[in-house]
């Protein structure tokens, strides 16, 4: 049987209410509802870090970022040394790409890597090339390598965030570039990370995708018009693999690195957590709960919401691999575990709890009034146990019962309590250069 394709579709900042599909009235994302009619929406999928570089970190590697030290965005040595953080993720650590490419598969990235280098602010000169962790193709941003200037292919690394023409154009380009990818050789499995910038700030639609959110005031009218604009070009690359004759044997996802950031009309953002707590930069679910559809004809239900099955990131990797058939390596030892049976529609249960942690808190920008809260969080199905050790602040949550995590169970189910405390203690203590206080800083 052939490997099937794999399209990882993920996006920068687009928080869980962001999409027509998951409820949100104003927006328009008519490709990617469309997507979740094809396959299946998942409610409960959760990324393991509130912001960028960790949470890719875990796509890559299927483990914790914080066994690799990447407990924040990556960016200038002094940043990283401050908070306790290499200048790029370690070409040791385990590579998903890396390891598809040597089973036959063709790999791309095309997008925003921010797990080293990029120019500018975002990462150090010296960090490998975003290829030679096992791509055969890339072009990205916030990472080393060949990039564009405004809409001109560019053969090395910029810094991008001040290009105001190439902000406007990056999902279009990174979608030409993932479409001419695909028709290179279609008698072999691809793999493509398709890791859009939107709608990441600076955000600079065009007059043309304003147009049908002039009605809006702001930043209302900026952020749709990116968020339109992406969904719009995410439909394009969907269109190439049923021109192409491949979208049968592919497995399609689409996500996001994190929740939204803070709506500010300066920024022009404005993503919706819907009636989940907080956003990016902070551990409840509005930061870490993100949009998740899967699409793989013949495999996955059609037209279907999960609403009862939690799944991580770090569940990807296995996940991927025993879709294309690919043994783990044994020296791996991944903290996520295969849910190829949730993907087919079956049940699937994690039998382990998810771990986060989050040493550069600043929960004052989402509306927590205690900076540093929450710093370290564990989940075991419906339930999860937040915590910051320094202050002894705790609380637990049945994310089940109230999504809005608003009603602390803690002193109701002691004995849940210790079991977790003791879990996330453990997990928090093994992870290298474990620092005794909270960093400062994040992005």
């Amino acid at each position: 049987m052939k490997p099937p394709n794999i399209l990882f579709i993920l996006a920068d900042d687009w928080g869980y209410g962001d999409l027509g599909c998951y409820g949100n009235p104003d927006i328009q994302t008519p490709c990617l509802d469309r997507l979740a009619e094809q396959g299946t929406r998942f409610t409960r999928f959760y990324v393991a870090s509130c912001v960028c570089s960790p949470s890719r970190c875990a796509f890559i590697t299927g483990q914790y970022p914080g066994r690799w030290q990447v407990h924040a965005h990556f960016a200038r040595h002094d940043s990283n040394a401050a908070r306790h953080m290499p200048n790029w993720l370690d070409f040791s650590a385990p590579s998903l790409p890396r390891l598809l490419q040597t089973h036959g598969y063709r790999t791309a990235h095309y997008g925003k890597w921010h797990l080293g280098g990029g120019g500018g602010i975002h990462g150090h000169p010296d960090a490998p090339f975003v290829r030679e962790y096992g791509y055969d193709d890339t072009r990205t941003w916030n990472g080393n390598g060949p990039t564009w200037y405004q809409t001109t292919p560019w053969p090395f690394t910029l810094f991008n965030d001040s290009d105001e023409v190439w902000a406007a154009n990056s999902s279009r380009m990174a979608a030409d570039a993932t479409i001419d990818f695909i028709k290179q050789d279609p008698g072999k499995p691809f793999f493509v990370n398709l890791w859009l910038k939107d709608p990441h700030c600076p955000l600079h639609p065009t007059e043309e995708q304003r147009e049908p959110f002039k009605h809006l005031p702001e930043p209302q009218q900026t952020y749709y018009s990116v968020i339109h604009n992406a969904d719009r070009h995410i439909g394009r690359v969907l269109d190439a693999l049923d021109e192409l004759g491949v979208a049968d044997n592919t497995l399609v996802v689409f996500s996001s690195d994190n929740g939204p950031e803070v709506s500010r009309e300066r920024l022009g953002t404005y993503g919706s957590v819907l009636n989940l707590r907080g956003r990016k930069h902070c551990l409840f679910d509005g930061g870490i709960r993100v949009p998740f559809i899967v699409r793989w004809p013949g495999h996955t239900p059609v037209d279907r919401v999960n609403d009862d099955t939690w799944m991580s990131a770090v569940d990807l990797v296995p996940t991927f691999l025993d879709a294309a058939g690919i043994p783990m390596p044994f020296h791996w030892d991944p903290d996520g575990v295969s849910a190829i049976s949730a993907l087919q529609g079956r049940e699937f249960k994690r039998g382990m709890p998810m771990m986060w942690e989050w040493r550069n808190a600043d929960c004052t920008r989402n509306d927590e009034a205690i900076s540093g809260w929450p710093m370290l969080a564990i989940r075991l199905e419906e339930y999860m146990l937040m915590l910051n050790p320094v202050s002894g602040q705790q609380a637990l949550y049945d994310t089940m019962a109230d999504e809005a995590q608003t009603r602390d169970l803690s002193a109701d189910k002691p004995d849940l309590v210790r079991t977790l405390a003791g879990q996330i203690h453990d997990y928090s203590q093994s992870l290298p250069g474990y620092p005794t206080r909270p960093g400062t800083g994040s992005r």
